[in-house]
């Protein structure tokens, strides 16, 4: 194995030995694609010293940076130091303004979107500086702009005119999906209007606040910029810049990974062990392409992280921080294949942490869907993902669009204000005619959707949907079949606003398999409300062997058919309810909704299991929180000629310390007269030692 070494405090001389490192992890690359060129085969290693690197262009590795099999290629940290590289500036020139506010000198023209310091993100100032304003609607054009109540927001200086810009949640009122960040154009009469049309309209009550002016910089942890001027201001949390390290980004990627084509794509590189963090975030975030059939489709301008890769086969990013991010931590885009993301801390990100995100449906010149099949077989374990979103609503811990055979395992993702995992493709009543020349009916339909056959396993989740709506922790929609989600801890998280659930199978989410997941603790606060720990659309989802105790869900399982997609053959069988709600809300029941549901065990101190739904032929006993009646258990077993839950156990689970969270089964539980098989609890997050075994 040849040994190449980079260390900060090189010179211009050096020549790459131990004893006279490079200065610039370029100079290495450069000396590495040589020798690959010239044939070299068996490996090549850059060790990176300790040091900061900082940099004011991406580092772009493609097929000529590495031999695949023949000859790999790792760069890495020096063993037990700190090699960090950083996508901006540092700021060390500082005078005090006075009122807390300190100022520094930038380059004239210099344009940046967020700020770090100390290793947090300083936010533009803005108004409101903690929550949000709501929208009045613009009658005369609902996507040009919003209303607002005189008197807001105060005086804004001409100079600060060009770079307001407007977080908002468009919708309407609790309709809060995905955020947008939208330059302004003006401020007049009541009106805030915008430089592009939103997404989609904007409603009344809709969630948002302003930001760009120097007139809103009146809180501390905040910052502006006058571009025109050279000049930021930046108002400190405490004491003052001086003591802190503050870093201006200046890229959107430090690590630029792609091939010269499809065809070429780059293999065989390895970094490990390295530090990646601040990068900058963009004027204008549109949440998803308009196109038709372009639904969660990323528009090219947000497809961002610290690390991207396309065109790429075999690529490792492995024991690595990747933090402080303007958009992702990791971005897949498209064609991108084994790619192994192991043990990672990918932290404070301003959209995902991990986004895979594959060839939209019909997007691409191919010749029939298997064509367009690129981005799979990822092996994504043992990371620890926190703290996203920061800049985007809908930021979530790992993302799958169009992208499928992944395995999702022993993660540990906490603090988002989305999902924690979530999978995305199309439904069926929204795909086009036709789709890369092949007609598209609903036996076929699965074949476009490429988010399939994907396991996610053993990942421990908690404190997510903590600022959006209609999500879930896991969460699906419009995927393709074979999906797992099996042994995951879901755990200690709220519904904060509107409603959303635990384990989500949106719309068109359909054979997915449900086991051995641990949810406890979710609880709802505020607005909020926890409708279902699990809910599920879609056809012949298995939701068996789960363990749902001491949640504030009103219910523990539902159903919904909506948006004309099948609701049917789902399996719930052998799960435990202990302190969780009524049993189900099956909204708009019909009689084929259920396959099976039977050998579960409830407990609610005694309480009967109740049923929510529209119309059942019963006497009602009340009015659900969730969806139309409240019927006896007695009734519900009625149905279907008496086979639903009809070995269902009213009972205690037997656990061996509940109040303590320890939901061990005590040898009598009535549990194993169901068929409960145990699960593991201590395969939740990442291993210790994950090359020691296999699951």
């Amino acid at each position: 194995m040849l040994e190449i070494y980079v260390s900060a405090w090189g010179n211009d001389h050096g020549d790459g030995s131990k004893e006279k490192p490079f200065r610039s992890i370029r100079e290495a690359q450069a000396t590495v694609r040589s020798m690959v060129k010239k044939g070299v085969t068996g490996g090549i290693t850059v060790i990176v010293g300790e040091g900061s690197y900082t940099l004011d262009e991406p580092l772009r590795f493609g097929s000529g940076d590495a031999g695949g099999e023949r000859c790999l290629v790792t760069y890495r940290n020096a063993e037990g130091r700190t090699a960090e590289l950083i996508g901006g500036k540092v700021l060390s020139e500082w005078k005090d303004a006075g009122n807390g506010v300190w100022t520094a000198q930038v380059p004239k023209g210099v344009r940046f979107h967020t700020l770090y310091a100390d290793g947090r993100r300083i936010s533009k100032a803005r108004m409101p500086a903690s929550g949000y304003y709501r929208s009045l609607p613009l009658e005369e054009d609902g996507r040009a702009g919003i209303r607002y109540e005189e008197g807001e927001f105060p005086d804004i200086p001409k100079e600060d005119a060009d770079g307001l810009q407007i977080y908002v949640w468009p919708g309407g009122g609790e309709a809060n999906w995905f955020a947008e960040t939208i330059p302004v154009a003006g401020m007049k009469e009541g009106k805030i209007l915008f430089k592009r049309p939103s997404c989609w309209e904007i409603g009344e009550g809709s969630r948002y606040y302003l930001q760009g002016s120097r007139a809103f910089l009146r809180e501390p942890g905040q910052f502006h910029l006058d571009e025109a001027a050279g000049l930021l201001y930046y108002r400190p949390r405490s004491g003052s810049p001086l003591h802190e390290r503050v870093v201006a980004p200046a890229v959107g990627r430090i690590l630029h990974i792609q091939g010269d084509s499809d065809a070429e794509r780059v293999s065989g590189l390895t970094f490990s062990g390295l530090t990646f963090a601040c990068t900058d975030f963009t004027e204008d975030f549109r949440m998803m392409r308009e196109e038709p059939g372009m639904d969660n489709a990323e528009p090219d301008e947000n497809r961002n992280g610290i690390v991207y890769m396309r065109n790429a086969r075999g690529i490792e990013i492995s024991d690595c921080v990747i933090r402080n991010s303007g958009t992702c931590g990791i971005y897949l885009d498209r064609s991108v294949e084994g790619v192994r993301l192991l043990r990672n801390r990918i932290e404070r990100m301003g959209h995902t942490g991990i986004y895979a995100s594959g060839y939209a449906p019909g997007e691409g010149a191919f010749q029939d869907q298997l064509a367009a099949y690129r981005n799979k077989g990822h092996c994504i374990t043992d990371n620890i993902i926190t703290d996203g979103g920061e800049l985007v609503g809908h930021g979530s811990g790992i993302v799958l669009y169009q992208s499928g055979d992944n395995e999702i395992a022993h993660n540990r993702i906490a603090n988002m204000p989305r999902y924690g995992i979530s999978m995305k493709g199309l439904r069926y009543q929204r795909m086009p005619e036709e789709l890369w020349g092949v007609p598209v009916t609903w036996d076929n339909h699965a074949s476009f959707l490429f988010t399939r056959n994907n396991v996610i396993r053993h990942n421990d989740l908690s404190n997510v949907m903590t600022d959006s709506q209609d999500g879930g922790i896991i969460e699906s929609w419009g995927i393709g079949r074979g999906n797992a989600i099996h042994g995951n801890r879901l755990h200690h998280s709220g519904i904060h606003f509107s409603f959303g659930f635990g384990i989500y199978l949106d719309d068109a989410s359909s054979d997915v398999e449900v086991t051995h997941n641990l949810l406890d603790h979710l609880y709802q606060t505020g607005e909020g409300k926890l409708w279902m720990a699990i809910f599920s659309k879609g056809i012949g989802n298995r939701i068996i062997n789960n363990l749902i105790a001491n949640n504030e869900s009103e219910c523990a399982f539902g159903t919904q058919e909506m948006a004309g997609e099948s609701n049917r053959d789902i399996v719930i069988r052998s799960n435990i309810v202990s302190n969780s709600g009524y049993m189900y809300a099956h909204v708009n029941w019909s009689d084929e909704r259920l396959a099976s549901a039977d050998c579960n065990l409830y407990w609610r101190g005694g309480e009967p299991p109740l049923v929510t739904s529209e119309e059942l032929p019963f006497p009602a006993v009340g009015e659900s929180k969730v969806w139309g009646k409240l019927y006896h258990w007695d009734s519900w077993r009625s149905l279907a000629d008496g086979k639903l839950d009809a070995r269902t156990i009213l009972a205690p689970a037997g656990f061996v310390d509940e109040a303590a969270g320890d939901y061990r089964l005590l040898p009598a539980s009535p549990a194993y007269r169901l068929g409960w098989q145990d699960i593991d609890f201590s395969r939740f997050g990442p291993r210790l030692n994950p090359q020691e075994g296999s699951d």
